[in-house]
This record gives C-alpha cells, structure tokens and sequence, in this order.
C-alpha cells in the first residue's frame, strides 16, 4: 500500500500529460488504477482486461480515459463486428482501443484483435483490394465474465477484478454520483441504503435510476418496491 500511495502522489506532482491519468473521479479501486497508470504508461503495450458485476465502475474507468485522451476510440463489443471493427482501426488508428462489454462481442469478431494485440498488424484482403497497417495500441477492455472470451484473446490480456463495493464505499458513491443529479445528501443517503438492504442490489444504476424516480423523499420506498417487482419478474433480483 506504501508503493501505490507514492505512485498516486507522484501522478498527481506531474506535467498534465501523465496527471491525467489519475482517475479521480472513481471513489476507490486504488489498485486498479495503479496497474492502469503503470501499463498506459508503459513504453510498449499491455492490454488490460477490467471484470466484475453490473456496477462495479469497470465503464467509468474507460469513459475517463476517453474524456481525456483524444487518441482513444470506444467500441461496445455487442455493436461491434470484425469487419466494422477492422474497418474503424484503419480509418481512427487508435492509440488507445477501449472496448465496453468484450463478452458481448461474438467469439468469431473477437478473432480481429489477436493479431491487433500481439502484433500491431492490422490486414484486410478483399477482392481487388489489400491494405494493411502497423498499429502500436493498448486494447482496455471491460467483460461482466471471462467465460465468453475465447482463450488466445484472454491469455493476452492482464486480467484484473474489480471487487464488489463496501456499503461504505457503496454510499459515499451514491452521494457523490447523485450530487450530480441535485439529489441532496440526506436523501442520497436513504437511497443508497434502500437499494443495498431492501433491493440487494450494488449497481450505482439502480441509485441513479431511484433518485431520478422519486421526487421526494417520502417516494423513495415505493420506487424501491417498484424495482424490487421487476427484479422479482424479469429474474435479476439479486437477493
């Protein structure tokens, strides 16, 4: 813990083109974004595979290298094809590629990145056309499981799990995330304990979607009971 808190500090006592890299915005996951920082900033590429549950800030991790690097590109792997995606790596030449939701990626379009990842070599053979690329890219990927992606692809990866929040860390969150939604504190508060205790759930989602339903404080148990219905119907409760 010594060694990550002297990185973070050494992070944040440098130029603006290492500082931003800090991931302030993420409550937590200290050991995450030391290894993130060490591999980005590393001199030759190391992908990086972020997984865990619905919630746990794997999405947030790589929309804030997106909002600070302007030589990233972001793909969701269930929109995403090897021929669209081997199409944008020619046309963006992305130094940083972030991929939300790798396993929703079909395992035959996940072929297109091993030589991506391994290589840099980026080929395309059509009829009377070839072209091919040299790409020196970091792939930062996200997955709910590792179950889906296939083996070469993962081996090539550093795999790294996001744990599930504290009810500490879980509330202080909320408070922050709400803040944004001009949901006061008290009321955060409340929220963040109903949807751990009463909804069993600890997806920053489920708090997002609570204070923008409940107009006031007295509303929050119903919408509470309401979502508790449809986790109950749809077979996502998490209790």
């Amino acid at each position: 813990m010594k060694l990550l808190k002297q990185f973070l500090d050494s992070i944040a006592s440098k130029p603006f083109s290492i500082r931003r890299y800090s991931f302030k915005n993420i409550i937590g996951n200290d050991d995450i974004k030391f290894v993130l920082n060490k591999a980005m900033l590393s001199e030759r590429p190391i992908h990086v595979l972020l997984y865990g549950k619905p919630g746990c800030a794997k999405t947030m991790f790589l929309t804030e290298i997106m909002r600070r690097l302007k030589n990233s590109y972001f793909i969701v792997g269930s929109n995403t094809t090897k021929a669209g995606l081997v199409s944008q790596l020619f046309e963006k030449e992305p130094k940083y590629l972030l991929i939300d939701e790798l396993d929703k990626m079909n395992a035959n379009d996940q072929v297109s990145l091993l030589h991506l990842m391994e290589t840099g070599i980026i080929s395309e053979t059509k009829v009377k056309k070839t072209r091919h690329v040299k790409l020196v890219s970091w792939v930062i990927a996200t997955t709910n499981s590792v179950e889906k992606i296939i083996e070469p692809l993962l081996s090539r990866f550093v795999v790294l799990e996001i744990p599930e929040y504290t009810f500490e860390e879980f509330t202080e969150i909320s408070i922050t995330r709400l803040a944004s939604e001009n949901v006061k504190e008290c009321t955060a508060q409340v929220i963040a304990e109903k949807i751990w205790y009463e909804l069993g759930s600890r997806d920053i989602r489920d708090v997002i979607k609570v204070g923008r339903l409940a107009s006031t404080i007295e509303e929050i148990p119903f919408v509470v009971r309401m979502l508790n219905k449809q986790y109950r119907f749809d077979g996502t409760n998490k209790n």
